[in-house]
């Protein structure tokens, strides 16, 4: 088995050196670096990352808890797009990346403090935002180094760093979008309605409709929990409203609004010429529904880099002031949102005809 002491003499430079390559603590110039792990790539060695952290007090790893995983949730794009940029960045950075599972968002304290409490990780990653779960709270209480993905719920974390999506402002442009061809019988179907993002969102719509003059009924309002199954849902339960049905769907996934397009299809309903349907996320399945769905790209493979480089940022004491970032989303208009028929204007009753 190759030793330090090989590495060195192949790689033609002191042992020390190797070592400092591979604790990542010391500037060493990028010719030096490139020549030690192409030997050490060659050679077959692996430094001890368990004897490197005992003596540096660092792992040089991030852990990530995915609280409540329900079914679909790795269907759904976030998820896969959260873990692409949050590898991309532990990988720049000479970090690794672990990821933990867990049965509930009360059950996710336990798994962190499990991760930090046996060394394995410098720092974490959280996810969470339900609305009856302040996981913000207890971490602070751990004093355990974290970046939240989403924004905490009460509006005095100030001591804390976290990324998210501006999910109010996208939700406007959206609704606009689809009040802007005329539609005015507009539902919005949302995920968890504990989740903080799908309260956030439902405002939004709420706010844009009132400003545009608006009615809103309650029955255009549901939550499908990010699966496709809640969006078919969703329209078979607004089915029965007849002249009050939604003329547009806006829904907080493609997921979601895929189950839209599917109930819709089942009804006989043509989208766009009768009934528009909107999604959030821009995932790739986005583009190959029939028609393609006109849908909101939310860039949650910027989130999740942002989020590791953060957190490296604290575990490395390069820099502890709390910070926080807002990513804007754009619309991608395609084909599943159009006018509204004709036969969809309210007359002068308010009702549709």
């Amino acid at each position: 088995m190759a030793t330090i002491r090989d590495v060195a003499r192949k790689a033609k430079v002191h042992p020390s050196t190797v070592s400092r390559v591979f604790s990542g603590k010391a500037s060493i110039s990028e010719a030096t670096r490139k020549r030690v792990l192409s030997a050490a790539e060659n050679l077959g060695f692996q430094p001890n990352a368990i004897a490197r952290s005992l003596k540096t007090q660092k792992t040089h790893t991030i852990g990530m808890v995915v609280p409540h995983v329900f079914e679909g949730f790795f269907d759904d794009s976030f998820f896969p797009q959260i873990m692409r940029g949050m590898l991309e960045a532990a990988y720049q950075h000479h970090f690794r990346l672990i990821v933990s599972g867990s049965q509930g968002y009360t059950d996710e304290i336990s798994q962190i403090k499990d991760i930090m409490r046996s060394s394995q990780a410098d720092g974490i990653v959280v996810m969470s935002s339900r609305l009856d779960v302040d996981t913000v709270d207890r971490l602070l209480e751990l004093d355990t180094p974290f970046v939240l993905i989403g924004h905490p719920p009460k509006e005095n974390h100030h001591q804390i760093s976290w990324v998210d999506a501006d999910n109010q402002i996208a939700t406007r442009k959206a609704i606009q979008h689809l009040i802007n061809l005329g539609h005015k019988q507009i539902a919005y179907v949302g995920g968890d309605p504990k989740n903080l993002t799908t309260r956030e969102r439902q405002q939004a719509y709420e706010d844009t409709m009132r400003a545009s003059g608006l009615a809103i009924e309650p029955n255009w309002i549901d939550y499908g929990y990010f699966d496709e199954p809640g969006g078919y849902t969703a329209v078979q339960r607004m089915k029965t409203l007849g002249n009050n049905a939604p003329t547009a769907y806006y829904a907080a996934n493609d997921l979601m609004a895929v189950g839209i397009l599917r109930a819709l299809t089942e009804l006989g309903r043509c989208v766009p010429e009768e009934v528009s349907v909107m999604g959030t996320n821009n995932s790739y399945l986005s583009q190959h529904t029939t028609p393609a769905l006109t849908t909101v790209d939310v860039p949650y493979a910027e989130i999740g880099k942002k989020a590791v480089e953060l957190l490296i940022t604290q575990v490395t004491n390069l820099n502890k002031t709390p910070s926080s970032y807002l990513e804007d989303c754009h619309l991608v208009l395609r084909s599943s949102t159009g006018p509204v028929a004709s036969s969809n204007q309210p007359d002068q009753s308010g009702r549709s005809h």
